[in-house]
């Protein structure tokens, strides 16, 4: 084994931006938790055993390493071992000269992904989770040792192939988004004590393959029966999946879904009175209420104060939109908000969809007594404006959240926290209120599979 402390970092002599801050990153935490200051040297210089090699360089062909860069591939990003060399690389290329129209444009060299693979090896190798640096003391660890064998692949290839653990009994899974890396997606399956499925949102529609394999795997049948399956509001990351099991012939006759459960707004909503209007929202609209032709499931439109059972499962509808705020309302405070409660353990879940500023002033007027839960999905994958007073009320101890490296990182080419949408903010919400480290699940890059109820430490 080596220690870290014994390596230097090599970039290209002709290293891009987002390159030289990466090994700028992984240089300064490196100083913090190992207490040494690494060299950074260009690949034009003779190689040497202990690197960590940074972005594209020309040890990819000393090593013999092959990678595939593509405009495709510019979030993507892998971190392995050839030999004793530690290489983090993305696997972007820069875009094609494009005319400039813009003075607001993000710094595009086709490496970000290595900015975030920096990231990734801070946090898993140094150990430091630095994204909380204001408010935890940074590890202290000399002797740290570089890890021999270590392969980490941040790709669609790799996320398509995972599938939840089958768990004996009831169980939930949190599913990341394996196809838009860039972007979030918001999926859950539920699965009672009996074995039947709960459905919650679902995901873009690129995720319909992976969903429906996921549901195979749990049910252990051919073609699943989703027994309930709840939608949040009218975003592509949230009905995508059950768009295409209505509307797509190959998915035809792929998943039975016995009961639909939504609160899907007027026509006019959709069409003038949203900030997002488009006619575009209604075949999605027509396609969801007309679905029992497709999927075979009844459709319900649930209001506030319905109870849906399922097994051991109840959810409480604390929120669903009201058509004198619709014209306060985007597209994310259309969403419904459940509280889902294991029976057996008591332990509740609150699902705030994409809800913001008028949900939650719904939520504190009328629920207040009600918001207490367990564990909180975040909303609208911490980039909205549910207020901290909300999240005060609904004091949890768990915190999920359905978010991409990208908005948890606030990374768009120019460093971290750049991509400002809120997501900043509703960490330190987190961290103020006091949510410990070992309580927050951020499904950047792998399924959470659990029994229920879920741990809390």
């Amino acid at each position: 084994m080596s220690k870290i402390v014994d390596y230097r970092i090599v970039i290209s002599e002709n290293a891009t931006t987002s390159e030289i801050r990466a090994a700028s990153f992984v240089r300064t935490n490196v100083k913090l938790v190992c207490g040494k200051t690494l060299e950074i040297v260009k690949d034009s210089e003779k190689p040497v055993e202990l690197e960590i090699v940074v972005g594209k360089t020309n040890r990819e062909a000393l090593d013999g390493v092959a990678l595939e860069r593509s405009r495709d591939g510019l979030w993507e990003y892998v971190m392995f071992n050839k030999g004793r060399r530690f290489y983090m690389t993305g696997l972007g290329v820069p875009p094609e000269e494009v005319p400039y129209t813009s003075a607001y444009r993000k710094i595009d060299d086709g490496a970000v992904g290595t900015v975030i693979a920096a990231y990734h090896f801070v946090e898993d190798v140094l150990k430091y989770q630095f994204i909380y640096a204001a408010y935890d003391v940074y590890p202290e660890t000399p002797d740290l040792e570089m890890p021999e064998e270590y392969l980490y692949e941040f790709t669609r290839e790799a996320f398509s192939k995972q599938r939840p653990e089958n768990i004996e009994g009831a169980s939930i899974h949190f599913l990341q988004c394996s196809g838009r890396l860039d972007w979030n997606d918001q999926s859950f399956i539920i699965k009672t004590k009996a074995g039947r499925l709960i459905a919650f949102d679902g995901g873009h529609p690129g995720e319909t393959d992976r969903f429906i394999e996921s549901l195979k795997v749990l049910s252990g049948e051919e073609v699943p029966t989703v027994s309930a399956w709840f939608m949040s509001h009218m975003h592509n990351d949230h009905w995508g999946v059950y768009y295409r099991l209505c509307t797509d012939e190959e998915y035809k006759g792929k998943v039975k879904v016995e009961n639909f459960y939504c609160n899907l707004a007027t026509e006019e909503f959709y069409t003038k009175l949203s900030r997002e209007c488009s006619e575009g929202h209604i075949p999605v609209r027509n396609a969801i209420l007309g679905s029992k032709e497709t999927t075979g499931a009844d459709v319900h439109t649930v209001v506030r104060g319905d109870v849906i059972e399922v097994d051991d499962i109840s959810f409480e509808v604390l929120h669903a939109p009201l058509e004198k705020d619709y014209t306060a309302m985007n597209m994310n405070d259309s969403s419904v908000v459940y509280k889902m409660t294991h029976k057996d353990s008591g332990q509740t879940i609150l699902f705030l969809g994409d809800a913001e500023w008028v949900c939650s002033n719904n939520l504190i007027e009328n629920s207040a007594d009600k918001l207490k839960s367990d564990i909180v999905q975040v909303g609208h994958h911490g980039c909205g404006n549910v207020s901290r007073k909300c999240y005060e009320l609904i004091d949890a101890d768990v915190y999920w959240w359905p978010i991409g490296e990208r908005f948890w990182y606030g990374e768009s080419g120019e460093g971290l926290n750049t991509h400002n949408v809120g997501v900043e903010r509703y960490r330190t919400y987190m961290k103020e209120i006091g949510v410990k480290n070992e309580n927050i699940y951020v499904n950047l890059d792998r399924i959470i599979s659990s029994p229920l109820p879920f741990p809390i430490y």
